[in-house]
């Protein structure tokens, strides 16, 4: 177990690390969506902090503002207690929504742009404000947070923008399998 930790720790270390240039790292009062039932779980480890840019730039209310990434990481002892987790966390989902496994929606109320990568025993979340939401920028966000915390067989959640769609886009589960449910 404790190599699992130590890897974890060199994914996210080296995340940050490649991302302090343009954004500073913060840890304390960092605000960001309620992610729903997950944030209440016991986990073998987690981490939370917020990119927030070094820089201001336009946002999608014409503000000049720091952009503001923020990242939640969860990692459980085994496989099965995570699909324990994931049993709970899609009844309640975001902002209390609620998701079922496999199955794409139009919208997810109240949601914020979010991509979930679930991996192992592992998952990770990526968030923004909706007013910061820019479609080119979300695609390279999905694409780094694979590279730091995905792998081929990753189960991939995003939602694609202001209150959804929310689209399992890579290695969906079965939505007849009952694993999740």
């Amino acid at each position: 177990m404790f190599g699992q930790n130590e890897d974890l720790l060199q994914r996210i270390n080296a995340f940050k690390t490649d991302h302090s240039i343009d954004y500073k790292i913060k840890s304390f009062n960092i605000g960001g969506e309620r992610l729903g039932s997950i944030e209440y779980e016991e986990s073998d480890f987690e981490t939370r902090f917020k990119l927030e840019g070094r820089n201001k730039t336009k946002d999608n209310l014409d503000r000049n503002v720091r952009f503001d990434i923020y990242i939640n990481i969860y990692e459980f002892v085994d496989q099965e207690e995570l699909n324990w987790v994931m049993k709970r966390w899609l009844k309640n989902f975001i902002d209390g929504n609620q998701i079922r496994p496999g199955r794409d929606t139009r919208t997810v109320p109240h949601a914020n742009p979010s991509i979930i990568i679930i991996e192992k025993e592992r998952v990770s979340i990526l968030n923004q404000p909706c007013t910061q939401f820019e479609p080119i920028s979300f695609r390279e966000w999905r694409s780094k947070m694979l590279t730091y915390f995905g792998s081929p067989s990753s189960i991939i959640i995003e939602i694609g923008g202001c209150e959804g769609p929310l689209n399992w886009t890579k290695n969906a589960p079965d939505p007849r399998d009952r694993t999740w449910k």
